[in-house]
């Protein structure tokens, strides 16, 4: 029988949540700009224990990456739009992954390897559909766009789905996080302009003050 939730039915278990990700409650998003550009980046994130990152895919050659990290981050891959895609994932060992809007045979083919797909939706309807497809987790996403109400107003209206907030600011994830958000996206108020401005020094205390504000549960 198909695993049943309150918020529907799930065609199986899906992979679950990496604990680092429980644990951490936040993630940041790469961009593809090449492993020599991404490393310094990741370098800093681990540093400073926002070590739950995932990497867009492009056409760069990221299998040196990912073993370099293996021990010391949970590394994910983001940008999934094709079980090609899902199969590159399940090479890499992904530890999870970010699929917008995937398509069934994307979503066997990452079930099949073992990682967790977060998918996105926003409206309450969206998010239980996406959950009820077998997924992990659901990030809302834009999270700001419905008003300061939603955090609070959504849960309730899709029980027992784990959802992932992105987050415009900091301060407005920890909202969804005091309304029982699993974790928040805070790839935009973290990376900044680091990939153009190559300032690392700002991005360290950009990702401190992040891990400060989310490890706050109130």
């Amino acid at each position: 029988m198909s695993e049943m939730t309150e918020a529907g039915e799930q065609p199986g278990a899906p992979a679950p949540l990496p604990r680092e990700l429980e644990l951490v409650r936040a993630l940041v998003v790469l961009p593809d700009r090449g492993v020599d550009k991404l490393m310094p980046v990741i370098e800093v994130l681990v540093q400073e224990k926002l070590d739950v990152v995932a990497v867009e895919l492009g056409d760069e050659d990221l299998s040196a990456l990912f073993p370099l990290y293996a021990f010391r981050a949970c590394l994910g891959v983001a940008g999934i739009t094709g079980a090609g895609d899902a199969r590159r994932a399940v090479e890499l060992g992904a530890a999870f992954a970010l699929c917008p809007d995937p398509d069934d045979e994307t979503l066997d083919v990452l079930r099949a390897g073992g990682i967790p797909v977060i998918c996105e939706a926003l409206t309450p309807g969206e998010v239980r559909a996406a959950w009820r497809r077998g997924v992990a987790a659901v990030e809302v996403r834009p999270a700001d766009v419905m008003g300061d109400r939603y955090p609070k107003a959504l849960p309730p209206m899709v029980p027992g789905v784990r959802l992932i907030a992105s987050a415009q600011d900091v301060p407005t994830g920890r909202t969804w996080l005091n309304q029982g958000a699993v974790a928040i996206d805070v790839t935009d108020p973290v990376l900044s302009r680091v990939f153009v401005s190559g300032d690392h020094a700002s991005l360290r205390k950009r990702a401190a003050d992040a891990v400060r504000q989310v490890s706050r549960r109130h």
